[in-house]
Formats: structure tokens, sequence, C-alpha cells
């Protein structure tokens, strides 16, 4: 009888064993599809809350501390050459709505000369103003218009373009916002 229980046991085991292995296979592979899945070029920042960021097309991936430093170093130097530098007091004053006391100027650590452009709408169509150059150091106080604004107070866009020293080659550009008051003096 033992031996029947045997032979009997066999075929059931052989089947558990061969139920098991293929769950096991199958676990196996769907981890490993997971895996697969995930994108190369990204990195967790430490807890499962955190959605994996890849790196941006071109950066440079650096381990070493002192060509770091040179890379930042490099980054900042690029950064300050590209700058335009700005200075500019916020608010601007007309009785008149043609002639305005402002203050826009090039500030002295400017290294080019710049002109400015004010414009009435973000679109930057309606003109109002365009100045001749400005060395560094120097400081436009009082303007006057192409055309009139309304009297109030009104948002104009001031456009700094900074220039070569051929005078023709635009170096770098940069708009702010500015108010004009009309009807009012400061």
């Amino acid at each position: 009888m033992d031996q029947e229980t045997k032979r009997k046991a066999s075929p059931l085991m052989l089947v558990l064993i061969v139920v098991v292995a293929v769950l096991a296979g199958t676990t196996l592979i769907l981890a490993l599809g997971k895996v697969d899945e995930r994108d190369p070029d990204t990195e967790n920042l430490g807890d499962n809350q955190t959605p994996l960021i890849g790196y941006e097309e071109g950066v440079t991936v650096v381990n070493d501390p002192d060509a770091l430093q040179k890379a930042v170093d490099e980054a900042f130097k690029k950064a300050a050459d590209s700058t335009v530098p700005v200075e500019y007091r916020n608010d601007a004053y007309s009785t008149d709505g043609k002639t305005v006391e402002c203050y826009i100027a090039n500030p002295i650590e400017s290294t080019r000369d710049i002109y400015i452009g004010i414009y009435g709408d973000p679109e930057f169509t309606d003109q109002l103003y365009l100045s001749k150059l400005i060395p560094p150091g120097n400081a436009i106080r009082e303007i006057v218009l192409d055309h009139s604004v309304a009297p109030g107070e009104s948002t104009v866009y001031v456009v700094y373009t900074q220039v070569d020293d051929d005078h023709a080659t635009i170096h770098g550009q940069v708009a702010v916002t500015m108010t004009f008051n009309v009807g009012v003096s400061e």
C-alpha cells in the first residue's frame, strides 16, 4: 500500500511543482519587465513618492569636484556676459501725456551702449519712444513721446537693447514694465 500511495502522490506532486515553477517564472518575467520599462536616463531622488526625473538633453554629468567647479565658473561667466544690466525707476510722471519725467539709465557697470524703446502694448507694436544710444553711466530723466498717452495710470513696456562696439550688432535685450502716471506730477 505504501508503493501505491507513492505512485499516486508522484503525479500530483509533479503537477504542483510545475504550477509553482510557472508562477515563479511569470512573477520573475513581470518583475524584469517593470525594470526594463524604466527610463535609463532617470534617477530616483530618494523616496518612492518622488517621480523619476530624467536628465535634460545636452547636459553633462560631472562627478569630479574640480571639474564641477570649473563648469560652474564657466556657466557663471557665460551668464554674466550675456546679461543686460538695467536701472530705472518704476514710476514715471506726465502732466500733459506727452512730456514724461522718468529715470532710465545704462548702469555704470555696463560694458556696452544701450538704446531703449518704450511701447504702449505688450506686443511692442505701439511705439511711444525710441532713444538714441546711451553710454554706460548715463541716464534719461525726461522724454517726449511720439504720441500722447491718455490721462490716468498705464503700464508701458521698456525694452533695453544692448549693442556691441560696432553699434549695429545687438548683444542682448530685456524688457521691463514701467507705470506712466499721466495728469499728475511727481
